[in-house]
């Protein structure tokens, strides 16, 4: 036999009235067989219609009430056109007009004696939500056969067996109505009628570790027990009224938490067990907002039998909630947090009772500090684990959040701290950083999504979920700018539609935003990739690592500039504790910078280096046979890409002069670049020209190249461009003719290649041999080096 099941909801009626919320309850509301559904009407339709305003609009005299009334009318009859059909529609307007026919006579006698009983409230709410129920009744009677709509009075009393198919519940008419009394009275009818599931939903939000406005990484929260739930609430949290728990646990059933907003979300289920894969040592964390602390000094007070007792009796007698407590161990003070709107009567009470300790100096001081929040974490997992507590308050510390008082109950489900209320936002990131995000969590900024920064995002897309299942490295691309635009997301842009998303979202770029938007405090660590050739950029690399941020780039301007801000970018690596990550500056993906600081490291002498280190010269040198001119060839690279806009860029030695320095500096030398003599193969009657009229005089280059050319062959050598550093830290970048034989001959393409001479190596150079220029492989170094952050962070990579 099929036992019957009642699935009983709870909604706020507000969400339904709408084409969307329709739409809604006909796909959640399919109904098995032998299955039945109770649902229960909340009438939080304030934002529809605010009745409130339009008493306070009569006791006030306000001329504008008419109007408002006749408008109120006009939106509910429009919804009701909207929403409904036939005979559902004409019996739903009925209602409303006589609703509005009856409210405009409360509203004239609130007019003539300038005021409203109290009761009238929860009276229009009645009326209000009795025009919900009926709408909801009559678009489910769409979709369901069996619709039977009654007040919440009838329902209490309903035999289950009568129940029909879908019965639809409206708001009691009472004074002091709230919107939890429908989730405890459904939760009443779900032992009523021995039903298993109660599904509570909301217009606000799905139930997360941390409120969503405050921690935008914030995530939902899948299971909580009974204790867990209560404990969120009670701390502020949009769980649900623990008062709608009560049922629920006498009876052992699941209540379902979820949210119109997010309908396809299965939201959060509230269970008497406790969570099976024990996920989280914390579940959440949630604020008290608006509290005051009230504070009671005095020697007097050691020692003294019952002083607790009185004041405790005190405060209830004065009808005052106390939502912490704490006592220093040595028993000179107490405190009490409460509501800031009691925090005065509070006062007041605490020297009424012990007026006789204050006189005589028993306690010297009872006083209260305003503005300040409780914060809470709240889990069952937190017992008898060590660490969380400690953990707890060196987050808060961490993000530089004062502590007033703290509080933790002997069942360790929860720890609690007075902290200053400006400070509650910070506190939760920071809280939630050390709790919930991968410890490897990395908050990532790039600028110059290009040909390089462009291939990066596309490399990380294809690699993001691999690396995050794998190694838990979790690389948020959080923000992206060009030098014109700007795209911020909180939670980490969609990679696999960053132009897209590039192109539509972006704003004007703010530098300023963009570096406090990358450096949030809620991320265990933030870097910025400047995949830019900016020297402006270059120069606020210091500032980064001190804002917090690791840097990674393929720019050598920073590595090249001024020598003393070679050695204040380094200082403040050392100071701050921050990386900055440069393998792509010289030798593109190649391992050329890590293999040097590996020689010098481990004690070798290093006597001298050369190096083929840019991808556009060599591709000249090893394509120029004297059979098709130098010009054309600069041409040809130029149309692959390989040059730089103005090919004298590359043509001048600037790119292999930035590039030496960069190696001779990783030694320890003081180079300038302004010290290295450079020769460049730009004529100087040609350096000063327009980049277009430049091209057109290219040919120029054709009779002084194909000479050099000729006499490197009659010699047996080939010629390349290289940088070179010699022992003692002189530079020299030229170009020169090697024999047929050494390594730089034997290059391709665009390869770099790079020989170290040092004493272990003194016979036979150590050789480094690769492609130096590409989009691809320049981004896959700066992946790297992501990586290499990223292991020094703690993955397991």
């Amino acid at each position: 036999m099929l036992m019957r099941q009642i699935q009983l909801h709870a909604i706020e009626g507000s969400m339904i009235l709408s084409q969307s919320g329709k739409e809604k309850l006909q796909k959640l509301y399919g109904l098995a067989d032998g299955e039945r559904l109770v649902l229960v009407i909340s009438s939080q339709q304030e934002k529809l219609l605010s009745i409130r305003s339009l008493v306070e609009g009569a006791k006030e005299h306000d001329e504008r009430l008419w109007s408002n009334i006749e408008k109120g009318q006009l939106f509910w009859l429009g919804l009701v056109d909207q929403l409904l059909q036939g005979e559902g529609r004409k019996q739903t307007a009925d209602l409303v007009k006589k609703g509005f026919t009856h409210l405009e006579e409360l509203l004239r006698s609130a007019w003539l004696v300038g005021d409203i009983s109290s009761g009238t409230f929860g009276y229009l709410d009645h009326v209000v939500g009795s025009w919900i129920a009926k709408m909801a009744g009559f678009m489910l009677a769409e979709v369901c056969d069996d619709v039977v709509l009654c007040e919440m009075d009838k329902a209490l009393t309903m035999p289950a067996e009568d129940v029909p198919s879908v019965l639809v519940v409206s708001s009691p008419c009472h004074e002091g109505w709230q919107a939890f009394d429908a989730e405890a009275v459904a939760s009443s009818l779900c032992i009523q009628y021995d039903a298993h599931t109660m599904t509570c939903w909301n217009s606000i939000s799905l139930v997360r570790t941390a409120d969503l406005n405050e921690v935008p990484s914030a995530q939902v929260i899948p299971l909580l027990s009974y204790s867990e739930a209560t404990e969120l609430s009670y701390f502020g949290s949009s769980v649900i009224h623990p008062k709608a728990l009560l049922p629920a646990i006498s009876k052992g059933y699941e209540v379902n938490l979820r949210c119109w907003n997010d309908f396809e979300e299965p939201g959060t289920v509230v269970t008497p067990n406790e969570d099976p894969k024990g996920s989280g040592t914390i579940k959440g964390f949630s604020v008290i907002h608006n509290t005051s602390l009230v504070n009671i000094e005095g020697a007097g007070l050691s020692g003294v039998i019952g002083f607790s007792a009185r004041l405790f009796a005190a405060m209830t007698q004065a009808g005052i909630s106390v939502i912490l407590y704490s006592q220093a161990s040595s028993e000179y003070s107490i405190c009490l947090a409460v509501p800031s709107q009691q925090a005065e009567k509070a006062v007041e009470t605490a020297k009424s009772c012990f007026h006789e300790e204050l006189e005589d100096n028993r306690v010297h001081a009872i006083e209260a500090k305003d503005g300040l929040a409780i914060i809470a974490a709240v889990g069952n997992q937190m017992a008898g684990k060590s660490g969380v507590s400690g953990l707890f308050f060196s987050s808060l510390g961490k993000a530089g959040v004062n502590v007033m008082a703290i509080a933790q109950g002997s069942s360790e489900r929860n720890i609690s701290a007075v902290i200053k209320g400006k400070d509650c936002t910070k506190a939760l990131r920071g809280l939630h950083a050390s709790f919930f995000l991968s410890r490897q969590a990395l908050s990532v900024g790039l600028i110059g999504p290009g040909n390089i920064g462009g291939t990066l995002l596309d490399q990380i897309a294809k690699e993001k979920v691999r690396l995050n299942e794998q190694f838990g490295l979790d690389i948020r691309i959080r923000a992206i700018a060009n030098s014109r635009k700007m795209l911020l997301d909180d939670e980490g842009i969609d990679l696999d539609n960053w132009r897209q998303e590039f192109e539509e979202r972006s704003v004007d770029c703010d530098l300023t935003a963009f570096e406090t938007h990358v450096s949030v405090t809620y991320f265990p660590h933030s870097a910025i990739i400047d995949c830019s050739s900016s020297s402006f950029l270059a120069g606020r690399y210091v500032a980064w690592l001190k804002m917090g941020m690791h840097v990674i780039t393929p720019n050598k301007k920073a590595g090249t500039a001024d020598y003393a801000y070679y050695r204040q970018l380094f200082d403040t690596c050392r100071d701050t504790g921050r990386r900055f990550l440069y393998e792509t500056t010289v030798g593109a993906g190649l391992p050329v910078l890590g293999t040097l600081k590996d020689l010098v490291q481990t004690g070798d002498n290093i006597r001298k280096i050369e190096g083929i280190v840019s991808g556009t010269l060599a591709w000249l040198f090893n394509n120029f046979d004297g059979s098709k001119p130098f010009s054309a060839l600069v041409r040809e690279a130029k149309q692959l890409g390989y040059t730089e806009p103005d090919p004298r860029d590359d043509l001048s030695g600037m790119d292999v002069a930035r590039k030496t320095v960069i190696l001779a500096r990783e030694l320890g030398y003081d180079v300038e670049v302004s010290q290295v003599p450079i020769e460049s193969l730009v004529p100087k009657e040609l350096a000063a020209l327009p980049a277009d009229l430049f091209l057109s005089r290219l040919d120029e280059l054709d009779g002084p190249m194909l000479e050099r050319f000729r006499q490197a062959g009659n010699e047996g050598k080939r010629l390349c461009y290289v940088g070179q550093v010699d022992a003692g830290g002189s530079c020299s970048v030229a170009l020169k003719a090697y024999p047929a034989d050494h390594p730089f001959s034997q290059a391709s393409g665009t390869d770099n290649v790079i020989c170290f001479t040092t004493d272990r190596y003194l016979d036979q150079p150590l050789v480094i041999k690769g492609p130096g220029a590409g989009r691809e492989v320049t981004a896959g170094g700066v992946f790297s080096d992501i990586l290499r952050l990223s292991a020094y962070l703690g993955a397991r990579i």
